[in-house]
Parts: C-alpha cells; sequence; structure tokens
C-alpha cells in the first residue's frame, strides 16, 4: 500500500501542478493571440485556457490550506514552445503537457489524504485528459 503524502510534500506536488498550469494558461493565452475570436479553434483554447487559469486558483486554495506558500514560478513548457509556428505542432505539444499533469496527479491521487484534495485533483485529471480528447479531434478536424 502507498504511504499517504505529507504535507510536505503535498506543497511540491501542488507547486509543480501550479508552476505546470500557470505556463500552459499563459501559453494558451499568447497562441489565443494569434487567432480571429470567431474561429473554432479559439473557442476551443480558449476553453482550455480557462480550464489551466481556473486550475491555478484551484491549486493556490490548496497550497493555502496545507499553509505553503504558493510558488509565483511559470514552468518551463511556456518558454520552450511558445514560438512553435505550426498549430498541428501546438496542438501535439499542449497535448504532451496535459498528459504529462494528468499522469502526475494520477500517480499521486493514491497518496493524497484529505478528501477534499483528492476531489479537486481528480476532477482536474479527468479535465485534462478530456482536454487531450478535445485537442485530437482539433488536429483531426484541421487535417494537417
Amino acid at each position: 500500500m502507498n504511504e499517504l503524502m505529507t504535507d510536505q510534500e503535498m506543497g511540491e506536488l501542488l507547486n509543480q501542478l501550479l508552476e505546470a498550469e500557470r505556463a500552459g494558461a499563459k501559453l494558451l493565452a499568447a497562441w489565443l493571440d494569434d487567432l480571429a475570436p470567431e474561429s473554432p479553434l479559439f473557442a476551443a483554447l480558449r476553453d482550455v485556457q480557462r480550464d489551466e487559469a481556473s486550475n491555478c486558483a484551484v491549486l493556490i486554495e490548496c497550497l493555502r490550506a496545507v499553509e505553503v506558500e504558493p510558488s509565483a514560478r511559470t514552468g518551463e513548457f511556456y518558454t520552450k514552445r511558445v514560438a512553435i509556428p505550426d498549430w498541428r505542432e501546438r496542438l501535439e505539444f499542449l497535448n504532451r503537457g496535459q498528459g504529462w499533469v494528468g499522469r502526475r496527479i494520477a500517480a499521486a491521487l493514491p497518496r493524497i489524504q484529505a478528501p477534499a484534495a483528492r476531489a479537486v485533483l481528480q476532477e482536474m485529471h479527468d479535465s485534462h485528459f478530456a482536454n487531450v480528447e478535445r485537442c485530437k479531434a482539433l488536429i483531426t478536424a484541421r487535417g494537417s
């Protein structure tokens, strides 16, 4: 059986996720600037961007609940790929990031004791994999 996560470990996990979500939200905001607001791609990516930003707020609240200072850093995901020009590559890159966060949460869930934190992270896990499927559909629809 997995050993339960300490508050320190929980704080480290939550800050790692916060930095990743912040990177995703910033990256998507930058990419949205490249699209016409009436574009179907804009609408779909705006929804994913809003998920990322909302997750940041939720993670900050979780960090405060375990009395850990929320990180102000932005994950490397943002700086490494903000300039990808091709939309197919952008969507594939986004999916890799969404999948990484989902897998990271899945690995941690069995060790999380607090029911509220488990529920929040399970919902975040599920939304990340739903976003992966949404982006796969966009790649297929674009045919590129």
